[in-house]
């Protein structure tokens, strides 16, 4: 797209300035040389939009084709030839509504939104988008244009959806915020008209649940009568009691990952970090069969060279009930961790260190006054776990 020099015609030189100048007022356009009546134009605001120049029962008519990053240029322009090729034939190319609005369609918007997300996301975060995309946005709004989606229609959707699933519904508002956000700084949402910007979140639940010593017994008991039968979940869910880490972060672990006592976590929500194992981590990781040519430490029983995807049906359906121990997250093994190490007397950023934790604000619930380096506290948390688990032998494994 290039701009050609001042010309008694515009458009191209297919219409004549008087012609266009009503429909363009104080934008300014430019026009591309090889497609005649095509152009990009550019309002008061920064707004940009393609529109196409043709003519409708003599009629000069503009029509506009949504804006970048939206619409492409290739896209649009395939769409002023084909509006111009329908004026050709006389069929009237308005009758192509949503081909003549400017706001694109919430579906499309999503579309943009994530190829600009996908180069500067985490790949969870992009399963995250596309699942909440799938199950509670496009359902709702994908058929709508931007510019039909207003605050009473978002809190109508945000109430209902809250009734049954309290967490999805405050994280499927904060996606829709932040694409609306995003709309407003590629001008294709007028400024401030962001309808999720009034609507509070729902009050997040604390969960403040931890293994007491009988059940940590009772744990360890199911997991070394599950392990020969099923050493890679067991593995896995040590790791989580004996680290602390999230489930991501474990199930994500490869063999070129851990070197000696320490562990990279590549994938975690504060960014890369490395994590300081025990002895009873150590054990933990020693334990697990490794299958030859797999890189993952915990593969997937079904899926070659795939890692294991979710250990929820395992925990909830087998581990839990061989260990008689009530409804509890797997979360809850992260809490248990942080809960011992505080019975430790470790301090709050070191509690914050073995948790991965960017702040301290999250940690402030586990912690007493002390500090020790972040080696010799891990060892210690996770060999307090190990005894607890194994009571009726307290020796450290070895």
């Amino acid at each position: 797209m290039t701009v050609p020099a001042q010309r008694r015609r515009a458009g191209g030189c297919r219409f004549s300035a008087r012609e266009i100048a009503p429909l363009i007022g104080n934008a300014r356009v430019i026009w591309d040389e090889g497609l005649p009546g095509f152009g990009l134009r550019f309002s008061g605001n920064g707004r940009r939009t393609w529109i196409v120049f043709t003519r409708i029962k003599g009629v000069v008519t503009r029509i506009s084709l949504g804006g970048p990053p939206i619409v492409t240029e290739s896209e649009a322009r395939a769409k002023a030839q084909l509006l111009i090729l329908e004026a050709k034939v006389r069929r009237d190319p308005l009758a192509r509504k949503r081909d003549a609005r400017a706001t694109p369609l919430f579906a499309e918007f999503a579309q943009a939104f994530r190829r600009y997300g996908v180069t500067r996301w985490k790949p969870s975060t992009v399963d995250a988008y596309d699942s909440y995309m799938r199950t509670h946005l496009l359902p709702a709004f994908g058929k709508r244009f931007l510019d039909q989606i207003d605050e009473p229609s978002v809190f109508d959707w945000f109430s209902t959806l809250s009734r049954t699933r309290t967490g999805a519904a405050n994280r499927a508002l904060d996606i829709l915020n932040s694409m609306f956000n995003k709309a407003e700084e590629w001008a294709q949402a007028p400024s401030h008209s962001n309808p999720c910007s009034g609507i509070a979140k729902n009050a997040r639940r604390v969960f403040r649940r931890y293994l007491t010593e009988a059940e940590l017994l009772r744990l360890g008991r199911a997991l070394d009568a599950l392990h020969e039968r099923e050493p890679i979940p067991v593995g896995a869910i040590r790791m989580l009691l004996y680290t602390g880490c999230r489930k991501s972060e474990v199930l994500s672990l490869r063999w070129s990952d851990i070197v000696g006592r320490l562990m990279m976590v590549r994938d975690s929500k504060t960014g890369p970090r490395q994590v300081d194992l025990g002895p009873a981590a150590q054990e933990a990781i020693r334990l697990v069969p490794r299958q030859p040519g797999n890189p993952w430490v915990f593969p997937s029983p079904v899926r070659p060279q795939q890692r294991i995807s979710d250990l929820l049906p395992f925990w909830h359906r087998v581990v839990l009930p061989l260990a008689k121990i009530t409804p509890l997250r797997l979360h809850d093994l992260r809490h248990t961790f942080a809960s011992h190490a505080a019975i430790q007397q470790e301090n709050t950023p070191m509690i914050a260190k073995l948790l991965g934790h960017s702040g301290t604000d999250n940690t402030q619930r586990y912690m007493h006054l002390a500090d020790q380096p972040a080696l010799d506290a891990a060892e210690l948390v996770s060999g307090l776990l190990w005894e607890a688990l194994n009571a009726n032998d307290a020796r450290a494994p070895g």
